[in-house]
């Protein structure tokens, strides 16, 4: 059903294995790992509810010549009854201006074109609806001409990455890895509206922290995303902790940056194991949200599942270059191999 409205405000998809679905967070995240990331995510929101919000991304980010890296993500996203679908596709760069042996510093820019598209006979208007006959009025609503708008959009970032990886005999922490950025999205605020005046797609503004400990044997990762954009508000913040090969975490996500008791949204519990190898790490993630807000008597949670692949000694154009400057001065600490 909807109502008659003038303006109207957009709001992103977000996932909650945010680490898992990085160059979608921000485009500096392009080939932060050595070698070739190949990434599929899949989410479904609140499946009972007729017209459910599902989306899905896939993307390949590759580490290339001069400390630069190339990627590429695509998604899209089909919400409510109307099938309001919003498809996107991007191209990501990424270059170290600083590449030391324990810090990295990255830069990147991500531009793409987006398609969103509704059916308009899908929906119900509230003065169709008859209150003891239902569904049973002509309503004057009068669709518009047009069922789709398409627009370029662009994003850029920075992160940058830290590691201590010299050992120290009988010390419990052996090694530590921490990668920090921020983002910002939509940098052109394109109009995207279907509805009477094409209203413009507010930018997204993302803060982001993931770090990695090795402690003996185990290996925790605390985090936390941040995301604005317009009035809304999104923050993330919770662990994983991995004994290979499983992986097991708990987040929280909250709907502003002062965590308020009566903003809370959901806890979420992941699921996943690893597959490391010589030349190839694999892991499966499965995320459940469980919803704490007044919405979890009819959402019942969500669902998110995320597989990667990680080629770690590949390299793009390798061979039309000499070795010294396909080679990074930068070399995460190997028990992090695949992980963010």
């Amino acid at each position: 059903m909807l109502s008659y409205a003038t303006s109207a405000m957009a709001q992103d998809s977000n996932f909650s294995q945010f680490f898992n679905n990085p160059i979608y967070y921000n485009p500096a995240m392009t080939a932060i790992n050595n070698g070739v990331t190949v990434r599929s995510n899949a989410r479904s929101l609140w499946g009972p509810i007729p017209g459910r919000f599902n989306t899905f991304g896939a993307s390949i980010e590759a580490q290339t010549v001069f400390k630069m890296g190339l990627g590429g993500n695509v998604y899209t996203d089909v919400a409510g009854e109307a099938l309001l679908r919003t498809t996107g596709g991007y191209f990501t760069y990424s270059y170290r201006p600083i590449d030391t042996k324990n810090l990295s510093i990255q830069a990147g820019l991500g531009g793409g074109f987006v398609s969103k598209s509704i059916d308009w006979t899908k929906l119900t208007f509230s003065d169709q609806l008859d209150e003891t006959l239902g569904n049973v009025r002509p309503s004057k609503f009068s669709a518009p001409g047009y069922t789709r708008v398409s627009y370029a959009d662009f994003n850029t970032g920075i992160v940058a990455r830290f590691n201590g990886s010299r050992l120290r005999s009988g010390q419990t922490l052996k090694q530590w890895s921490a990668t920090l950025g921020v983002a910002a999205h939509h940098l052109s605020e394109p109009k995207d509206g279907l509805l009477g005046e094409k209203g413009t797609l507010p930018m997204r503004y993302v803060a982001h922290a993931y770090i990695n400990l090795l402690i003996n044997q185990v290996i925790l990762s605390p985090g936390f995303v941040f995301e604005q954009q317009n009035q809304f508000q999104t923050t993330t913040i919770g662990f994983n902790t991995t004994n290979r090969p499983f992986t097991f975490g708990i987040w929280f996500r909250n709907r502003n940056a002062q965590l308020a008791y009566n903003r809370y949204d959901s806890f979420i519990f992941n699921f996943g194991f690893n597959l490391p190898s010589q030349k190839l790490s694999a892991r499966v993630m499965y995320g459940f949200d469980m919803t704490v807000s007044r919405l979890k008597t009819s959402s019942y949670g969500s669902h998110e599942i995320s597989i990667v692949f990680d080629f770690d000694k590949k390299v793009l154009f390798k061979g039309s270059v000499s070795k010294k400057a396909s080679n990074r001065t930068f070399q995460c600490p190997k028990d992090f191999k695949g992980y963010q």
